[in-house]
């Protein structure tokens, strides 16, 4: 079962304004910064669609699979503590502030919370308990 990230509108127009920014500032570069700004931005440009176009979870058969662009991270669901709502604005898969929070056995706060954020929130979270059985 795969599932887009949810996108909020504020994270929509940061990463689009971003994007819009560095293609004009490439397009009105003088000729001889040219291939610098080539270098550096079409690299970022590529990133943050990456990240926009390229965020999804999957529940596969042992473990929770988690993308955003070039980020992956495989929770196996024996792993799992605890799953909650949350709308915390920390560092990660998510791209909205709806978010489910997943904490891992074993690991410390920050290797073991992921957050995410799939479009149906609720829904994701109960097939994915539903797989979980160390729950606490």
């Amino acid at each position: 079962m795969r599932v887009k990230s949810k996108v909020d509108v504020l994270v929509t127009l940061i990463i689009f304004s971003a994007v819009i920014i560095i293609a004009v500032g490439i397009m009105v570069m003088p000729q001889e910064g040219k291939r610098l700004s080539y270098a550096f931005g079409l690299p970022v440009v590529a990133f943050l669609l990456w990240l926009y176009f390229g965020t999804y979870y999957e529940l596969r058969d042992d473990y929770l699979y988690c993308r955003s662009g070039p980020f992956v991270e495989r929770i196996p669901y024996d792993r799992i503590k605890s799953v909650r709502q949350s709308h915390n604005m920390l560092s990660s898969m998510a791209l909205s502030a709806e978010r489910i929070e997943i904490k891992q056995h074993g690991k410390g706060f920050i290797l073991g919370t992921t957050y995410i954020s799939p479009e149906d929130r609720e829904e994701f979270m109960r097939e994915l308990t539903s797989r979980c059985k160390n729950l606490e």
